[in-house]
């Protein structure tokens, strides 16, 4: 009598992995943070060193940056004799920020919408290209003013009005391109001048000192522009979506007249900042 041979046990297949969740702003923003520090924070620094004068800092007075990034407007500050403190939501970053500021009093990870601090803690709250990206601006520029002193500060900065921008002529092309706009890239994010000026006024601040500063884009070859701006959270999300040839196409369109004869790239910019002082209530 012959046997048929057994059948190998049927094995279950194993069910599909769920697909991973998308990176978060912060993730994004990690994903070339080294990038970020070395080449596109600088292109900010006059942004910085206006605002930081406007301030009138003096030797002692506590800053505190929310969306301090890898920490160059906090070392800005720490040069003028401020004893400084950053928040933001990037590990990576934070991590920069603690090797170029090593003296700072505190560098968290947090988000501007519920800051750590007790009230009253700082003579300067100020925040750089930030506002954008909190769930509620009103609510998170009213917290800013709780957190200082009264006779201190709080500063807002960032791009200034589009047309005079050239850079965001490229952004606003990585935004159409893309199925819905990532946080901070919607029409009705504080984004311009006159949005944060809005916020500001309805948080209950009234902004009594502006300022305009040129910051031009200058980058040492056409692959460091890429380098530098592919570093953004806006970039990353939309290499995520797009793939990287297509928001390469767009940046190639975007810079191809910005090319010098030596080969270096410069783009003109124009960003603002607005100061609003925090008083006493009245009656105290």
């Amino acid at each position: 009598m012959t046997t048929t041979p057994a059948s190998p046990p049927t094995r279950a297949t194993p069910p599909a992995s769920p697909p991973a969740p998308p990176p978060t702003e912060a993730g994004l923003w990690d994903q070339q943070a080294d990038d970020w520090a070395e080449i596109q924070e600088a292109q900010c620094t006059p942004l910085f060193e206006a605002a930081l004068a406007a301030l009138d800092l003096r030797p002692g007075s506590t800053v505190l940056d929310v969306g301090c990034g890898s920490g160059l407007a906090l070392a800005l500050a720490a040069a003028r004799g401020a004893e400084v403190s950053g928040l933001d939501a990037a590990p990576e970053l934070l991590r920069i920020a603690r090797r170029r500021v090593p003296g700072a009093a505190d560098l968290s990870t947090g988000t501007l919408d519920g800051l750590p601090y007790a009230d009253r803690s700082f003579d300067v709250v100020m925040s750089f290209n930030a506002l954008r990206y909190a769930a509620d601006p009103v609510a998170a520029v009213a917290g800013f003013a709780r957190k200082i002193r009264y006779g201190g500060a709080v500063c807002l900065g960032g791009w200034g009005e589009p047309d005079r921008c050239e850079t965001t002529g490229f952004l606003f092309s990585v935004v159409a391109a893309l199925p819905r706009p990532p946080q901070g890239s919607q029409g009705e994010a504080a984004n311009t001048p006159a949005q944060i000026r809005s916020v500001m006024r309805r948080a209950g601040l009234e902004p009594v000192t502006t300022g305009e500063v040129a910051c031009p884009f200058v980058y040492a070859s056409v692959e460091a522009a890429w380098m530098a701006l592919s570093s953004t959270g806006l970039l990353r999300f939309a290499i995520g979506h797009l793939g990287e040839p297509a928001v390469r196409a767009l940046f190639d369109t975007a810079f191809a007249g910005s090319v010098r004869p030596d080969g270096t790239v410069r783009q003109e910019n124009v960003f603002e900042y607005s100061i609003a002082r925090v008083g006493a209530p009245s009656g105290t």
